[in-house]
Formats: C-alpha cells, structure tokens, sequence
C-alpha cells in the first residue's frame, strides 16, 4: 500500500486497523509460528523424516485451504452488505484470513514451490480490505469501482480455492503426498504456476503491499564461503552438536527453494534429531531433537545463558536474548543480533533449550540469514529517550525503554524506541519512530499455559 502521501489521520487509522488485525492474528498463528519450528520429529530414520515432513505441509496445506474459502464467504457478502459496521467486520476478517494464508505459503514454500505469485495476490487482499476500511473508518462509502474490485477478488479467491480444496480427497486416500512438492508433476504446486503465468487472472490494485517484488524472492545474505560437500556437512553436524556425544550423522539429501540446504539425520545415545545445513558456507540454519524432559536441572535464566553461549559457540556473536518461555521444562529463546546497544530485531535466531540436560534440542536461523549484514550504526536520533517515555501512551504505565531496529511491513528497517508498558496488568510494548515520535506498531504480551508470549 503507498503510503507515502497519506495524511496523519490517515495513518493514525491504519495503524489501529493494522493493530487489531495484527493481534487477531497472533492469537490465531502466533504459538504455531515462534513454537512450530522446534517440533520433535521422532526421526528414527528417513522415513519417519519424511512423514513428519509431510504431515506439516499436509497441516498448513488445509488451513490454507480453510483461509481461502473464509475469504471468499467474506467477499461474497460484501456483495450483498451496505452497512459500514457490518462491512468493516467483514473486511477484518479478510485481512486477518490473508495474513493466515500468507503464513501457510510461506510454511509450504520451503519445499522449493514457487508460491510468490499466489503470495502476492493474498497480500495485495489483505492490503485492499485495509484500504475499504480506511476508507469507511474515515466516514466515506465505497464506491462502483470498490465494490467491483471486491467482487473480482472473490471470484479469483473462489477459483484457487476450490482448486486447492480438489487435492483433499486424494490426500485422504492416501494418493498424494506433499513429498512430491516442486516437482515436475506436482498437481498442487501446479496450482500456483496458474496465478504467477496469468491462467488465474485478478485485478492490478495500485499499490505495492509488504510482498513488493524486491521481497517476493528473499535473498540469504549471512551466507558466507564456497558450497560445501554434503560429507563436509557430516563433520559440520558433529561440530554443531554440543552436548551429545559420539553421535552418528546420516546424509539424507538436498533440499532446494531460497536456502538451498542439506538435510541430515543423526543419533546419540537415546536422543535423535534432524540437522539442516546451508549449501553455501555450510551454516546451520536449522535443528530439531527427539529429546524427552523428566527431571528439570536448570532454571529459566541458566537455560537463557546456555542459549545464548551455543550461539556464541557456532559464531553467532552478539546475541542477546529478547524473550522466553517454559513449556514442559523446556526453553524457548529469541536472540536478536545486538550492537552499539541497539537490538535488531530482523537478526533474530531460535533456540530451544532441555531444563534437564542443558543442551540444545532446537535451533532455527532463517530470518537471520535472510538479514544479517553489516549495518550503518550511525543513525540520527531527533527524539530523545526522555522525549520518548514522557509521551502519551493512554493509560499505559511506562516501565522500560531501549532502542530497537525493526523490519516494516512494507520491507526495510527502522529505528525505534521499544516503550514497555502495562495496563491493568497486561503488558504492551510500543514502538516509537526515533526521528519523528510516531508510534509505528503496538504489540501485546498474552499470558498462556505456555507460557509469556510476545504477539
């Protein structure tokens, strides 16, 4: 969406339309996303790795589906509704589905299908149910041309659903397997080669939304050195693997899409586990272990430290952590790259650390590869930090405050000030631009039986 020529008030309402959407979604994808990538996979061979593999994208392959089918129940009543309440929660709910949608493409992306075009088209959805609801938020009615635009989204939204949803019963009867995707023959990957060579047809909207084109194809940036051999991987592995002694690493091929990587398997003692490592370079990107908890040894700060010393270990330096959580005396940690005292968020790793052993049983880089560059530190800062604590944040309380780069929807960076607060207990934290003063996203901390989120 251009924003650029939008007025304050314009932007004041996108960011509360954007506020609600955004929590709304994290409530609905959030765990999957910060704990899904730490999922034990039993891997006691390849097979085994294979059904997991499977049953993941089968998983995000049917909340896909679901998404889609949501978005076109949506947009068809927008053809038939004329009252603005009913209209902007009809719009919410679209923009919330497309963001879900987006999430289960990105997931299923991995495989190496190109997803960018169908990505795209949930994008520019969601951006154009945000544009409707500025547009009513403002007190305007929309006009011929909205409803029409409307009215050919959900026809195209219809058209990809049904094709995906055609795929259900032969993933029943057991007749398709998501092993088979980016392949030649691939009929769900097939899907999505219609929208990006124009056989599924939408309307061009006019403006670029977060998936602009310089992000649809993502490039791995950390990556340093020449491809490796996958043999040289095997050392790698064992290297990467502290903790767990004498274990036994098998090769269990090449995986493609931005990350082109191998994948090995391995096993110590009672544990097994699954290693992913880049081609070039040969950087871990990611690992999952089998690795059960009775009798807790640690407690949450030990476990942060052990954290944050792998990463140091495997030359991931300045890390600090920015958040964890228990779940079944295991540890979940975000580390963030972090210099001249700013935290950059975008340079974020995932490590998930046993409480009764102390070592790592999962770790996942890929936003950091994506990321991690040598930055210009040397920012302008117009607002100070007093400014920025002593501004009206409601009934917020302040309680703390730092300065953070974080990604923008739109694509880039941006310096801000993270303000933390409370309201009746529940925790927020804001972020304020630090050359203008502007609040640019709000995100708030939701208690759980798993433990302290950040959404």
């Amino acid at each position: 969406m251009d924003t650029k020529n939008m007025t304050d008030e314009q932007h004041e309402t996108l960011k509360v339309a954007h506020y609600f959407i955004f929590a709304a979604v994290a409530l609905l994808i959030g765990v999957v996303i910060t704990l899904g990538v730490f999922l034990g996979m039993a891997l006691d061979d390849g097979k085994e790795l294979s059904r997991k593999a499977d049953n993941g994208y089968t998983s995000s392959y049917y909340t896909l589906t679901d998404s889609l089918l949501q978005i076109e129940t949506n947009l068809s009543k927008m053809r038939v509704v004329r009252t603005p309440s009913l209209q902007s929660e009809l719009l919410t709910m679209t923009a919330i589905d497309a963001e879900v949608a987006e999430q289960c493409l990105a997931t299923l992306s991995v495989s190496g299908a190109n997803m960018t075009g169908t990505v795209k088209f949930c994008n520019q959805v969601g951006d154009f149910s945000l544009y409707l609801l500025k547009k009513l938020d403002n007190g305007e009615s929309l006009s011929d041309t909205d409803y029409s635009t409307a009215d050919k989204l959900y026809e195209t939204t219809g058209l990809l659903a049904r094709r995906l949803n055609s795929l259900s019963d032969k993933i029943m009867a057991g007749e398709y397997s998501f092993s088979d995707l980016g392949s030649e023959d691939d009929a769900f990957s097939d899907v999505f080669a219609d929208i990006a060579d124009g056989a599924i047809e939408y309307p061009a909207l006019i403006y670029d939304g977060p998936f602009s084109d310089g992000l649809e194809d993502p490039t791995p940036v950390a990556l340093d050195g020449d491809d490796i051999s996958s043999e040289e991987g095997v050392a790698l592995v064992k290297g990467y693997l502290y903790g767990y002694e004498s274990p036994e690493v098998t090769y269990q091929g090449e995986l493609g899409g931005y990350i082109e990587c191998y994948s090995y398997t391995f096993t110590a003692g009672d544990a097994t586990g699954y290693v992913m490592l880049s081609k070039k370079g040969g950087a871990l990107v990611t690992v999952d272990v089998d690795d059960s908890v009775d009798d807790p040894q640690y407690d949450k700060d030990q476990g942060v430290e052990l954290a944050r010393q792998y990463c140091e270990a495997i030359g991931l330096n300045g890390m600090s952590p920015v958040w964890a959580c228990v779940t079944d005396s295991e540890l979940y940690v975000n580390l963030c790259y972090e210099e001249d005292g700013i935290i950059f968020y975008p340079d974020m790793v995932k490590v998930k650390v046993s409480l009764e052993t102390g070592r790592i049983t999962g770790f996942e880089a890929r936003e950091y590869i994506y990321s991690h560059t040598e930055r210009d530190t040397d920012y302008t800062v117009t607002v100070t930090e007093e400014e920025a604590l002593s501004a009206s944040y409601g009934e917020m309380e302040t309680e703390s405050i730092r300065l953070v780069v974080i990604p923008l929807d739109a694509g880039g960076e941006k310096l801000t000030y993270e303000v933390y607060g409370t309201i009746d207990g529940y925790g927020f934290f804001v972020y304020v631009d630090a050359a203008t003063g502007n609040a640019v996203k709000v995100l708030q901390v939701i208690d759980s039986d798993e433990g302290e989120l950040l959404m």
